[in-house]
């Protein structure tokens, strides 16, 4: 029987009270854990941004800890910036001290408007530790160079073979630039995406989740966002969520699109 349990580090912050949430949650040999902020012992916001990103990471490990695991055991993480463009050399800087060598987790950067008075989160999924469960890593050659900036394409955990991808953006090998269009942009981060599956030997009816990101969204955009995915998973019926945001992590960047996939 599946089990699930909430995880709390030692001496937890006043915010998981005063919102009422957990800092993480275990399903089986999953850890889910709340996005966490660079908050100090009383709850309010470290008020220098590197100090802020690097206490975020330091709640992210004791959580982790918590819940018995680590930061090599992350399969997914999230980051939240309230202004990726000025705060993305800084950020990068702090997190190659934490993720210092592959293999990488996957990762979204999203900009956002509001984080409760902080100016990064950092949210992440991890596999716990045990005989059965284990992490791989992928950077297939058909996708983009991600390893270059310190994360993978995919991660793939073990046991229940769940295969994690990193938000995918209008990249490809070889290629400069990105369409200025956000059609354009979105049908190349669509081909990623079918890369991906031929990569795990998967199918669009192995597609569990999608999440859509686009920047200063409307039903419009949205639409031209979620046309290309059609076309990939056809008649499969995959849970998707679209997700208006003020900024991607580079400011060219218009769509972002997260999957998980069951492996068959």
């Amino acid at each position: 029987m599946s089990q699930r349990n909430t995880v709390f580090p030692a001496n937890p912050n006043p915010l998981y009270e005063q919102y009422g949430f957990s800092a993480a949650v275990r399903s089986d040999d999953l850890l889910f854990v709340s996005g966490q902020v660079g908050s100090r012992a009383d709850g309010s916001p470290e008020p220098e941004f590197e100090a802020q990103v690097r206490l975020a990471f330091a709640n992210l490990e004791a959580t982790l800890l918590a819940g018995g695991c680590g930061l090599d055991d992350i399969v997914d993480v999230t980051t939240f910036h309230t202004d990726p463009e000025k705060q993305f050399n800084t950020f990068m800087t702090v997190k190659s001290e934490v993720f210092k060598s592959a293999p990488y987790p996957s990762w979204t950067a999203l900009g956002v408007n509001w984080l409760a008075g902080f100016d990064f989160e950092i949210k992440a999924i991890a596999r716990i530790p045990s005989r059965s469960a284990s992490v791989s890593r992928r950077n297939p050659p058909t996708m983009w160079d991600m390893a270059s900036l310190g994360f993978s394409h995919i991660s793939v955990a073990e046991p229940g073979r769940l295969a994690f991808l990193s938000g995918q953006i209008a990249a490809t090998p070889g290629r400069d630039g990105v369409p200025e269009d956000l059609a354009g942009q979105a049908k190349l981060a669509t081909v990623s995406l079918a890369a991906a599956l031929q990569e795990l030997e998967a199918s669009a009816q192995d597609i569990v989740m999608l999440r859509v990101y686009v920047v200063n969204a409307t039903s419009e955009a949205f639409g031209q966002a979620v046309s290309p995915l059609r076309e990939l998973f056809g008649d499969a019926m995959p849970s998707i969520t679209t997700i208006g945001v003020q900024a991607l992590y580079k400011p060219e960047i218009k769509v972002e699109i997260e999957m998980v996939v069951r492996l068959p």
